[in-house]
């Protein structure tokens, strides 16, 4: 229990670091070929540094419950150190302390969603049909965002360092879940994810480009 406890630790300090390091980032102009400042809403960072702290739990429950702390801090932070630095903004996101607390809390909702996905991401180390698609949805959720990111940076010259952060996603999650066994079926599964919503961004938005 001992080692659990400090798992979860570590899970929440992680968690301040990475709300922090988001919200400093904001600072940075976001008309720019990098766009920094968009990083936090980056569905690679979100992949990424979830599947950092799946890793650190042996039992699918614990990394749920890890997984939860870790996103609640990592927004918590996120919206009070916007606070905190908001005199450095023209145009501030959060200006109020209880603006902060009340988005704060919304975004616990978030957080709970991907404690769920923890226990997805665990399911994916099975070579059954479930693991594939369990890992199949990420992958594809992340080769949607790539695309649709890659096509920004050739068109609008933005978000080139949230496009290297998904491509990075992307292959941390092959690398570590696939295998012999399941790799063309993943491929493939991933592939008609991706496909589905590039086709479903188009015809609700008529463009896939990233925002």
């Amino acid at each position: 229990m001992k080692k659990f406890e400090n798992r979860l630790l570590l899970a929440i300090v992680f968690g301040i670091v990475a709300g922090t390091l988001c919200a400093v980032l904001d600072l940075f102009p976001g008309n720019n070929i990098w766009t920094f400042s968009s990083f936090s809403g980056s569905l690679g960072f979100w992949a990424i540094s979830g599947m950092i702290v799946v890793m650190l739990y042996d039992k699918a429950w614990e990394a749920s419950v890890g997984t939860f702390l870790y996103f609640a801090f990592m927004n918590t932070s996120f919206f009070i150190v916007h606070f905190l630095i908001s005199p450095l903004f023209q145009y501030p996101r959060i200006s109020e302390l209880s603006e902060a607390l009340v988005q704060s809390a919304i975004w616990l909702i978030p957080s709970a969603i991907c404690g769920l996905c923890a226990l997805i991401a665990h399911l994916a180390q099975k070579n059954n049909m479930v693991g594939i698609i369990a890992l199949s949805l990420p992958i594809g959720l992340l080769v949607y965002e790539f695309i649709s990111l890659l096509l920004s940076v050739m068109m609008n010259h933005k978000f080139l360092f949230q496009t290297v952060v998904d491509l990075i996603g992307i292959f941390l999650l092959w690398k570590m879940y696939s295998n012999e066994k399941n790799k063309i079926r993943l491929a493939v599964v991933s592939g008609v994810v991706a496909g589905l919503l590039t086709v479903f961004t188009f015809v609700m938005d008529g463009t896939v480009l990233y925002y």
